[in-house]
This record gives structure tokens, C-alpha cells and sequence, in this order.
């Protein structure tokens, strides 16, 4: 799996690094009396630094937290704490928590800190689909079961279900597949659940859901899945065994999950599946970064948390230690609605703003702002363009070259 790498950790921890509070030796209660003071400093140690959201959000005993994390808030920090202090005060035992990312750099990211608060490799880290594909595939060679081929590169095999339907182009059809399944939508509800969700379909929807049904057959006639079927077929698993739901629920009792704001239905109700009447929870994310809505994700689940969890505790973290006053104004300015950030960093020039009428104007635009910002002596290289999607690169390629 190129993009999808079996979790970090999963299924084959090595002993934690964390001290663990021995048992009570027969003839030493000054030795026991002596770590547990030990243990007690290191967990206070970790919540040195942070401001009193931060320290509430690591200490917590709730079974379901939910932490709203403003951007430059410091989450990931306050994720692995909590992690560490819980395996520290005896809260978590780290070889049974099970941390969901949204991508492998994360997943190792967030492994790599926990290696440093001293957990090395006890923590299961990775991404819904590379979670779902390792237990998967311990699952088939459990039952003596061959592994399906993934088709991992869709879009010839896509081309080929719609050679003479001009109207639809691969590309379009992939999105459109993926944001059906995501939501959980079957080829015979795309019709109405498109419409329901003002989803503009890049051709008559009752070709797209033709052409989903047409996938979706000659995926299974071949025996192959896709990233979204490891997920359905995971869930399906634990509902169908419930011995072996119980196995998996016993061996990740305590779940993570990060970027919250980005689940989708379909990854919401494995997520589900995972949890189990002993199980806690803690989610972090930020409503106002949800940016995937087009692809599927819906920031409801977070915003929502309290409903779908009632018994939960939800947590804000507004200070940004990341930015200067100047752009949290302008930040706190255009969302305009509640949980304001706060600055903590020292004053800054004011940002400027530009409006463009057309991508290859703003492409231009760029252009001559690096130009006229270059003084003499200075490298190219001091200057550097942030954008959100790919497709704005060659654009902006192609205006630096001119």
C-alpha cells in the first residue's frame, strides 16, 4: 500500500518504557511509597509549560473527551501527554491504546514523541485504513483465508466502464465513487442522496450511479477491494463475530483519534465497531478547519460529540502560540463566528491581503510580488509560496518562468 503503510506498533508491541508501579514488595513499603512519589513527579512533569486548558485536557478522567484544538494550539503536544501521563498514573496501559491518524507522516510523527516521553513502541499508531487492513489481514490468515488483491490504481480500470460516456470523465467518476462511499451511499441511492446533499454531479446523476454500480460489480467479479471496502469489510467482521469484536475491543481499549473535524460517515461507523462498553475515548480536532466536506468528511461528529457521546467533556484550546497578533486578528476576523483565538506570540508586521479574478491572475500576481520583494544580494530561495492544493503549483510554475 503506497500511501497506507500497516500502523506503526499494531498488533506487535514491545514491553513500554513507561515505569509501570510494581507490586507491593512483602517486606518494602518505604521502596513502594518511594516510586509511586517517583511516578507522581513524572506525570506533574508533564503538564509543566502548559496553560490551564492544555493541563485540563491532559489530566482529564473522562471516559469520552473531546478537545477542540484551534490551529497553532499546541494538539499534538497535548495528545501525546495525555497519553504518557495516563500510562504513568496507571489511567492507560499503553499497550493497549490505539491512536488513529489521517495520514503516515502523522502516525509517525506522533509515535516518534511518544518515543521520546519514554513509550518507544508500545502505542499503536496509524491511519483508519492501515488499521483496517492489519487487522484484515491477521483476520484471513486466522481463517485460513488469501488476502484479495487491492486495486490501489483506479482510474484504467474506471476508464474502461465508461470507454463510450463521453459525458463522464475517470477522474470525476473516482470522486464521485469515493464520496458515495464515504457516506456510506449505495449505486442505488446516489440519485436521491446526491440531490438531498446539493451535490453538483459532473454528469447526469443517474449515469454516475450507472457507472457505480458498474464498478462496484466488476470490482467484486475480479475479487478485489478498494481503501474504502477494508473499512466496510472491517466493521463487517466485528459485527458478524462478536467473540472476535470482543478480542479487538479488549486489546485497544483506550482510543485517540486526531483531525476529528475530517471523519466520515463510513470511517465514523468503524470507529463505532471498535468501541466497546469498557472503552474510552478522546478525539481532538478543529470544526474550522474541516476542509474535507467535498471528499465525504463531515465536522458534524465533532461539533456534535456531546449528542453522539452524552456523557463527554469537551475541551477548548484557543491559545496560539504559533502566530503573531497581527494575523490571529485577521484570522479571528474572517471566521467571525465564536472560539476566537488568543495570541501569545510577540507583535508582527500587519498581512496584506489580494483579490484576483481568475487563478492565473493570482498566479501573475505572486509573480511580481516575489520579484519586488527581492532585494539586492538576497537568494530567490529566501522567499517561498504556500498553497492549498496541488493544482495551483503549475500555475504558479509557469508565472515564476515567465
Amino acid at each position: 500500500m503506497s500511501d497506507e503503510a500497516p500502523p506503526l506498533g499494531l498488533f506487535d508491541p514491545e514491553p513500554s518504557a513507561v515505569k509501570q508501579v510494581p507490586n507491593r514488595p512483602s517486606d518494602s513499603s518505604e521502596h513502594l511509597d518511594e516510586t509511586l512519589r517517583v511516578l507522581s513527579d513524572e506525570a506533574e512533569a508533564l503538564t509543566e509549560g502548559m496553560n490551564d486548558a492544555q493541563r485540563a485536557a491532559v489530566v482529564s478522567e473522562a471516559r469520552q473527551l473531546c478537545i477542540i484544538a484551534g490551529a497553532g494550539s499546541g494538539k499534538t503536544r497535548v495528545l501525546t501527554r495525555r497519553i504518557a501521563y495516563g500510562s504513568l498514573t496507571g489511567g492507560f496501559d499503553p499497550r493497549r491504546v490505539l491512536t488513529v491518524t489521517f495520514t503516515r507522516k502523522a502516525a509517525n510523527e506522533l509515535t516518534s514523541r511518544l518515543r521520546n516521553l519514554g513509550l518507544r513502541d508500545s502505542v499503536a499508531a496509524g491511519t483508519f485504513h492501515g488499521i483496517a487492513y492489519t487487522q484484515l489481514r491477521s483476520r484471513w490468515a486466522e481463517q485460513g483465508k488469501s488476502a484479495p488483491e487491492l486495486l490501489d490504481r483506479k482510474f484504467a480500470f474506471v476508464a474502461r466502464l465508461i470507454d463510450n460516456k463521453r459525458d463522464l470523465y475517470p477522474l470525476d467518476a473516482i470522486g464521485e465513487i469515493e464520496w458515495a462511499k464515504a457516506r456510506r451511499i449505495r449505486p442505488s441511492q446516489y440519485v436521491t442522496e446526491a440531490a438531498r446533499a446539493n451535490r453538483k454531479s459532473p454528469a447526469a446523476p443517474g449515469l454516475v450511479a450507472e457507472v457505480y454500480g458498474q464498478y462496484e460489480h466488476a470490482k467484486n467479479k475480479r475479487g478485489l477491494i478498494d481503501f474504502d471496502d477494508m473499512l466496510i469489510l472491517c466493521r463487517r467482521q466485528l459485527e458478524d463475530d462478536p467473540a472476535y469484536a470482543d478480542a479487538q475491543r479488549w486489546r485497544f481499549r483506550h482510543l485517540f483519534v486526531d483531525e476529528f473535524q475530517d471523519v466520515n460517515p463510513l470511517q465514523f461507523a468503524l470507529l463505532q465497531a471498535w468501541l466497546g462498553e469498557e472503552s474510552d475515548l478522546c478525539v481532538v480536532g478543529d470544526p474550522r478547519q474541516a476542509i474535507f466536506g467535498w471528499n465525504g468528511a463531515d465536522s458534524a461528529y465533532l461539533e456534535q460529540f456531546d449528542s453522539l457521546f452524552p456523557a463527554a467533556e469537551t475541551i477548548e484550546l484557543r491559545h496560539n502560540y504559533r502566530s503573531s497578533p497581527q494575523i490571529i486578528g485577521m484570522a479571528n476576523a474572517v471566521l467571525r463566528h465564536g472560539r476566537s483565538l488568543i495570541p501569545t506570540r510577540p507583535t508582527g508586521p500587519l498581512p496584506t491581503t489580494h483579490t484576483f479574478e481568475t487563478d492565473r491572475a493570482e498566479a501573475r500576481g505572486v509573480a511580481r510580488a516575489i520579484r519586488d520583494a527581492r532585494k539586492p544580494g538576497s537568494k530567490w530561495s529566501d522567499q517561498a509560496v504556500l498553497v492549498r492544493t496541488n493544482a495551483q503549483v503549475t500555475m504558479l510554475e509557469e508565472a515564476l518562468r515567465k
